[in-house]
C-alpha cells in the first residue's frame, strides 16, 4: 500500500482515488482479493494501520464490527456462488472509523481518507 505514487510496492496499479469531497484527503489504498489468504476485515485493518503508520496489532480503538457490518459487505460484493453463478454486486460502501473515511468498492479497492484539517 502506498499513497506516494500510482502503484503498490508489488507493482499493482492503484485505483483512482475517487474522492471528490474537498473536506477529505486521500491517505492510502489496499486491494482485497477474494482468493487471498486475508479476509476483508483484515485487509481493512491493514489499510487503517498503514494510514496511522502503525502495525495492525497496534490498532486498539473500537472494533471494526462496531462501525460497519463487514460480513454484509463481503457477502454483497464478494459473496459465494448462488445457483452456480458468482453473486457479484457493483457499487461502494463508505463508513467512518475514528477520523478516517473508509470506502470499499466492489472491485476490491479499499480507500482510506481523512479530514483535510488533519493534514494541516
Amino acid at each position: 500500500m502506498t499513497s506516494s505514487n500510482n502503484h503498490t510496492e508489488d507493482g499493482t496499479r492503484l485505483a483512482p482515488d475517487g474522492n471528490d469531497d474537498p473536506d477529505m484527503t486521500f491517505v492510502t489504498q489496499a486491494h482485497y482479493q477474494r482468493e487471498s489468504h486475508r479476509d476483508l476485515t483484515t485487509e481493512i485493518i491493514f489499510a487503517i494501520a498503514d494510514a496511522e503508520n502503525v502495525a495492525p496489532i497496534e490498532i486498539k480503538d473500537s472494533p471494526l464490527y462496531e462501525c460497519v457490518d463487514i460480513a454484509a459487505i463481503e457477502d454483497g460484493f464478494f459473496g459465494p456462488k448462488v445457483a452456480g453463478h458468482i453473486r457479484d454486486s457493483e457499487g461502494s460502501v463508505s463508513f467512518r472509523y475514528n477520523q478516517y473515511q473508509v470506502e470499499v468498492v466492489s472491485d476490491g479497492w479499499i480507500t482510506v481518507s481523512e479530514p483535510t484539517a488533519y493534514n494541516d
